[in-house]
Formats: C-alpha cells, sequence, structure tokens
C-alpha cells in the first residue's frame, strides 16, 4: 500500500506526518523522486530547510526537474524577490501562480511552519481552495505536506487529518542507516470510513522506497509475543482506543459460572420457614438517652 501511494495512487492532501525521533522529510524525497520519474512537474515550496538541503540525497537528475518557491532565505519578504511567500502568504500559489501544464505536484516543506504562523481556519480554506479549484484551470492533483505533530494540539492534528485524504504516521526507533522504519498509512475511501494500515519500509542508495510490508518482531527470549509498536499521534495512541497489551482478566463467565452464580440465593430473599421464624421470635427495642455531651447521636436506638 505504501509502494502504491509512492507510485501515484495518493491524490489531494496527502500529510507526511514526522516527529523529533523520526524524520520525514526522506519519504517526501521519495515521493519526489516517484513524482519525476512518472514525468510530473514537482513544485516545492520550502519554509523549514535551504534548498541544498532539501536535495540532500536526490540525484542529480531529479534535482535539474524539480522548480521551487523560496520561502526559507527571505521569510519576511525584506528583499522583495518573491513577496508572494512573505509570512508563508499563499496569494501567489492560489492567484495564478501555479505553474500551468501537465500533472503538477505540490510539496509544502514544511505545513508546521505556516500552521506556527497563520491563523489555522485560514490556511485550512487556502489549502481547500488550492485543491477544489476546477479541473481547467492549474491545480495541483496532489498536495504533499510534511507536518511536525510534535508541534501541535491534538484537535489540529485531527482536523488536518479529516482534510486530508491520507495520512502517513512515522514512528519506531529512530531511524540509523540499515535500520527499518515503521508507518502507519490512514487513508479515506470514496465509499467513506477509515482504513489504517501498519507498513515497515527502507530507503535504497537513489533515495526511492522499498516496501516491507507488515511489520513483525522477533519473540521475546521468554518465549511471550512482543508488544505491538504503536504509531505517535495515531487511533491506536490515544486514550480509550483499541490497546496492544493483553487483559489481565475476563470480561465474560463461563457456563460453569453461570450457573454456580445462579446457584447462591441472594443474601435479601428469605425461605419461608426462616421468615417465619424472624417473625415468630419476641424482640425488644431499647432506646438509651446519652448524655448532651455526646456529639454522635446514631447510636441513641440500640436494637
Amino acid at each position: 500500500m505504501l509502494e502504491a501511494l509512492v507510485a501515484g495512487g495518493a491524490e489531494g492532501l496527502v500529510l507526511v506526518r514526522d516527529n523529533a525521533a523520526c524524520e520525514g522529510r526522506s519519504l517526501l524525497r521519495a515521493f519526489v523522486t516517484a513524482a519525476v520519474q512518472r514525468a510530473e512537474r514537482v513544485l516545492v515550496v520550502l519554509f523549514d530547510v535551504p534548498r541544498e538541503q532539501f536535495e540532500a540525497g536526490l540525484s542529480p537528475s531529479v534535482k535539474e526537474q524539480l522548480l521551487y518557491r523560496d520561502g526559507f532565505t527571505d521569510p519576511l519578504g525584506w528583499s522583495g524577490l518573491d513577496p508572494d511567500l512573505r509570512a508563508g502568504d499563499f496569494g501567489g500559489l492560489l492567484a495564478g501562480g501555479l505553474p500551468p501544464g501537465g500533472p503538477l505536484t505540490l510539496v509544502l516543506d514544511s505545513l508546521s511552519w505556516l500552521l506556527l504562523r497563520l491563523p489555522p481556519p485560514r490556511l485550512c480554506q487556502a489549502l481547500g481552495a488550492l485543491l477544489g479549484e476546477a479541473p481547467g484551470s492549474a491545480r495541483p492533483s496532489r498536495l504533499l505536506a510534511l507536518l511536525h505533530e510534535d508541534l501541535h494540539p491534538p484537535g489540529l492534528l485531527q482536523a488536518l487529518g479529516a482534510l486530508a485524504s491520507t495520512q502517513l504516521i512515522l514512528g519506531g526507533a529512530p531511524p540509523g542507516p540499515g535500520t527499518l522504519r515503521l508507518a502507519s498509512v490512514l487513508s479515506r475511501p470514496r465509499r467513506g470510513g477509515v482504513r489504517q494500515k501498519d507498513e515497515s519500509f527502507t530507503f535504497l542508495p537513489d533515495g526511492s522506497l522499498r516496501s516491507l510490508g507488515v511489520p513483525t518482531s522477533p519473540p521475546e527470549e521468554d518465549g511471550s509475543p512482543p508488544p505491538t509498536a504503536r504509531m505517535p499521534g495515531s487511533p491506536r495512541d490515544s486514550g480509550g482506543r483499541a490497546s496492544s497489551h493483553p487483559l489481565t482478566f475476563r470480561l465474560h463467565l463461563s457456563a460453569a459460572e453461570r450457573a454456580a452464580r445462579a446457584a447462591v440465593p441472594p443474601p435479601y430473599q428469605l425461605s419461608p420457614p426462616k421468615r417465619s421464624t424472624l417473625l415468630q421470635t419476641p424482640r425488644t427495642i431499647v432506646c438509651a438517652l446519652e448524655s448532651p455531651e455526646d456529639e454522635d447521636p446514631d447510636d441513641d436506638l440500640d436494637v
């Protein structure tokens, strides 16, 4: 599923959600490499890093095909070279700023930079307008946005997730040379609902992605299966949702336990002989008045 998304199966807004432990820019480069190999135009809007850092690991044939809008070098527009991107303004992109032509992939690195400087409702409206233009106008076939999820509250992440068609939530151990990466893919099919699948993947020397399918872990030394890794920010990581740890108790009784429980009479139900014995036995109620200094008058009646 992950390879199909990178190969062009994702349309609309695609969020690549990373965190401080697992960076997502490498996955963004894999999307860019695949788009160039499909002969698509790629427009990269940079806010977080300079162009040289974004192109790290890309082949020269991919680099020369990329189009850029630089919002990193002069974010306040003091030089006046690119006033459309001043303070994260989308004016240039919405008002004829997209280059005309064939299929276009728009890359935002990153959406978090904009969310920290623009009101979220205004930015969500701009994203919706950018993806909802008429088919004849210049609009991107997909919008790839890098999102640093540990910088934003859960409510904002949920709102952006409702706007996105696909989310790639990175998790697992910090990446290193030769280590596998983990991603939780959340997609919204046209028939409705949300579909989630966890996959492991790695990057090839040319920067492209290779999916390894559902992640599996070897059993622990004591023979017990290891717990399933939960992706930060995903539904499985929320309180009150499904947990990866088995329960230490049963929620239901067996047939034998239900029969044993039914055979025990409740304490408030008395048999007729016992009820008759209690009614015929003489009883005496004694009222003992206590001294006025007593602070607890509840013991006045002694039955």
